[in-house]
């Protein structure tokens, strides 16, 4: 078949039929091409049409920690603490530039999506003590 731009829903589940048909077909090397050129289409239809702009950077960790199977404990080594793991996921208090960069790396999530402004439930900044959390 001769794959062209993507424009509309027909065509995007067309093309993901097909990308799934490939995926599972044992003699992929007949099918390379084809299966590059239509994951750059289909990325970059839902780039266009499936905004992930509005969403809440707590639940898109929760959600990817589901997806990689990871507890909270997981967390602590780049977080720094139990407790600041439960205060993020439970929005109380709100993630810095330095959890936002290891998390970022950590679970392979864009930082501009970890960057985003959501709501914090009765934060209270108190001056304490400068810990450095490592990334790794």
């Amino acid at each position: 078949m001769n794959w062209t731009i993507i424009r509309n829903d027909t065509q995007y589940y067309a093309a993901l039929d097909r990308f799934d048909e490939i995926f599972h077909n044992t003699s992929k090397s007949k099918t390379e091409d084809e299966f590059d050129l239509l994951s750059m289409l289909i990325q970059k239809y839902e780039e266009d049409n499936f905004s992930i702009e509005e969403a809440d950077p707590i639940e898109v960790i929760k959600m990817k920690m589901t997806y990689m199977e990871l507890k909270q404990k997981d967390l602590i080594p780049f977080l720094g603490s139990k407790a600041t793991v439960s205060k993020l996921l439970a929005y109380k208090a709100p993630l810095n530039l330095r959890h936002i960069w290891a998390l970022s790396e950590k679970l392979d999530l864009p930082v501009q999506l970890l960057a985003r402004p959501y709501r914090v439930e009765s934060w209270v900044h108190k001056e304490t003590k400068r810990q450095a959390y490592p990334i790794k």
